[in-house]
């Protein structure tokens, strides 16, 4: 489009950019790395400098009113750690263990440059180049590999679902006559161990042009005694769709997020609260990783992987040696 023989690399919505794993030129890596880390700061029409500065200060206006210090002390009243001080201290106290594991891996990164007779000092634009050689260097893995054990929707119906309905007794029914707003999405009904209606939950797993970045969970009605709603939840993902005719494969990274998503559903599946306000996911944000998190547990369970990483050619299950290739890497 006007550039012929050049290549446009869109910035994607997240912290890292995927392309920085597989470019090879090192000045480009710098470039793209640096036209993304400096997003609304280069000083032109959309530098946010301003915007957040105002609301620096009119959060420090707002602590003051409510008589706190400042506005760390009231963000954290309410939450777990309540004291400013403490969370700082509970993120100090990581720093020699952090500050140790990324020496490490700086020279092993290193080391794998000047394998290749690059004797540098490795910059953050770097980093995820060289750590994707290390590790398939090292562990002999790509998603070429991995993704055939990974069908989307196998890994929720067998894999997410599964493991809900093992641990926690509830099953899920896919409905077709409930209206989406993507005809990639799927629905299903979510219901309890006696067999009562808990909730209703749509999945919305593939990226696409205009959609936000990430993946997270969300509501379109929060559970509530009160006004005698049922919980209707959603679960987002970016993951790649695939081409037409071909089946929808995930990465390991997509199979970890999917379970952490879940998490988050079944934080709201499980609500029971009198006030919308209240319920599920509406909790101190210091608390609300924690089901997403514990989730993460059960992807790669092997009760629970066996029962759904089957290669979508073969149906054979995932080899062992491949999963502790993927959990090395």
């Amino acid at each position: 489009m006007g550039h012929p023989g050049k290549y446009a690399l869109a910035l994607i919505n997240t912290t890292q950019q995927p392309q920085l794993t597989s470019l090879t030129n090192r000045a480009s890596r710098e470039k793209l790395f640096k036209a993304s880390i400096d997003r609304t700061s280069g000083g032109d029409q959309y530098d946010l400098t301003a915007n957040i500065e105002e609301i620096a200060q009119l959060r420090a206006t707002k602590a003051a009113l409510l008589g706190q210090p400042n506005y760390a002390a009231f963000a954290l009243y309410d939450r777990m750690v309540k004291d400013p001080a403490k969370a700082i201290s509970f993120m100090q106290d990581f720093v020699p263990a952090v500050a140790a594991t990324q020496q490490r891996e700086r020279t092993m990164l290193e080391e794998m440059a000047a394998s290749e007779g690059q004797n540098i000092k490795l910059e953050p634009w770097d980093w995820s180049y060289y750590a994707e050689k290390v590790r398939k260097a090292r562990y002999d893995i790509d998603d070429a590999t991995v993704k055939p054990y990974f069908e989307v929707w196998k890994t929720l119906e067998d894999g997410v679902f599964f493991a809900a309905n093992k641990f926690y007794g509830i099953s899920f029914k896919r409905r077709t006559d409930l209206p989406t707003y993507h005809p990639d999405m799927r629905v299903y009904t979510v219901y309890d161990k006696d067999g009562s209606e808990m909730a209703v939950f749509y999945f919305d797993p593939f990226a696409r042009p205009n959609k936000q970045g990430g993946a997270w969970m969300g509501n379109f009605v929060e559970q509530s005694y009160l006004l005698g709603d049922k919980p209707v939840i959603y679960n987002t993902q970016n993951i790649t769709p695939p081409a037409p005719g071909e089946p929808a494969l995930a990465t390991a990274d997509d199979v970890n997020t999917m379970f952490h998503e879940f998490g988050h559903a079944l934080h709201g599946i499980f609500a029971s609260q009198q006030y919308p306000s209240l319920s599920g996911t509406n909790t101190a944000r210091d608390f609300v990783e924690f089901p997403s998190q514990f989730n993460e547990n059960f992807a790669f369970l092997p009760e629970v992987l066996n029962n759904y990483a089957k290669h979508y050619q073969t149906g054979e299950t995932i080899p062992a040696e491949l999963v502790q290739k993927i959990e090395a890497a």
